[in-house]
């Protein structure tokens, strides 16, 4: 598994054939100032740039990955799909509302991959927001009806994988029961993204990132439940001695497949309107249609710490911006969850 909030610096050697290989070509908005020690201290003071993966702001550790696409997952959360694969080791995971009350996973790769990911299922509208503001990158489900997909066709951006061929690099666990059982690896989807012909280039970083919190009022926070619907809910609470918030899933730990605790260093609770989508399953529930375009209260849960503020994105074309009372709020470098709590409801925060 990858780090979550604590990091040290590369070696100096070694990090500074990187850092000359990783800031030639990568935007400025990757790169943070540092101080560079092996200067004498009768020279001049220099600085040097120093790369961060643009969706976890964790420093470089691999030129190759960091100028890879983003590569977004769809994962299945519903009982069946227990435990996950692969979802601790993203960069980002977006929870959001389906039919039925149940939510789905939005999982996002870029610094580092994982050997499997999934259950990989369906397509929803939402996802076109998602991932325009990652620059479209490389987006995998498995099926969509098509007026679940149209928005992503629309207005994403992205290089679409889809598993309808049931072809490789997509596999099914005969362990697990359909529709639950579809697979694949991170570095497989990515080359047949390429292949297919998505750009090659990192997405733009979506967040700013402080070795402390910024941008508003900050207020001790041990813990924050969810109530996504009548029937799906999340929890996340503060573990001071590992640096990460772990997550409860519907009442239970919320596991992954190598028998770890679901974490991450920042939780973003974005308060979202829902509408309808007109599209319909078989049992007759509605699709809701979770919109990321507009604007909204969020609550940042960081080092044990909570922020409120204001989300925006006033067009599909823009990134959502966090503000607080003092300008934008910041994120710890690391995993980030993003929790799109559909109004009215609002989070319980306590501890």
């Amino acid at each position: 598994m990858k780090p979550k909030t604590r990091w040290t610096l590369l070696g100096l050697p070694a990090a500074g054939a990187l850092l000359a290989a990783c800031s030639q070509s990568l935007p400025a908005s990757h790169v943070a100032a540092v101080h560079d020690p092996t200067s004498s201290s009768a020279a001049p003071t220099t600085t040097t740039a120093a790369p961060v993966y643009p969706l976890s702001g964790l420093p470089v550790t691999s030129a190759t990955n960091a100028h890879r696409p983003a590569l977004s997952v769809k994962v299945d959360n519903a009982p069946g799909s227990f435990p996950q694969v692969g979802v601790d080791d993203a960069d980002m995971v977006a929870e959001a509302l389906v039919e039925g009350g149940l939510t789905r996973l939005f999982v996002t790769f870029q610094s580092h991959g994982a050997p499997a990911i999934g259950p990989i299922r369906s397509a929803r509208p939402v996802d076109a927001a998602l991932l325009r503001e990652l620059g479209g990158g490389i987006f995998v489900y498995s099926g969509a009806a098509a007026g679940e997909i149209a928005p992503v066709k629309a207005s994403s951006t992205a290089n679409l994988v889809n598993d309808d061929q049931e072809s490789m690099p997509f596999y099914r666990d005969g362990s697990r029961p359909v529709p639950h059982n579809v697979f694949a690896s991170t570095g497989g989807l990515w080359a047949k993204g390429l292949a297919q012909g998505a750009a090659n280039v990192p997405p733009p970083q979506l967040f700013t990132y402080s070795p402390r919190p910024q941008g508003g009022v900050t207020h001790p926070l041990g813990q924050a439940s969810l109530d996504m619907s009548n029937i799906s809910s999340a929890a996340w609470s503060w573990d001071a001695g590992k640096g990460v918030y772990l997550r409860t899933q519907d009442g239970a730990p919320d596991m992954n497949s190598d028998g770890t605790r679901m974490s991450a260093a920042n939780v973003v609770i974005l308060s979202v309107p829902v509408g309808p989508s007109g599209i319909f399953d078989a049992a007759g529930n509605q699709d809701p249609y979770v919109h990321l375009v507009g604007s909204g209260v969020v609550w940042v849960l960081r080092g044990g710490q909570e922020i409120q503020g204001t989300w925006t994105r006033p067009t599909i074309d823009q990134p959502v911006q966090l503000i607080g009372t003092s300008g934008t709020i910041t994120l710890a470098p690391g995993t980030t969850w993003l929790e799109l709590l559909p109004r009215p409801h609002l989070p319980h925060l306590g501890g």
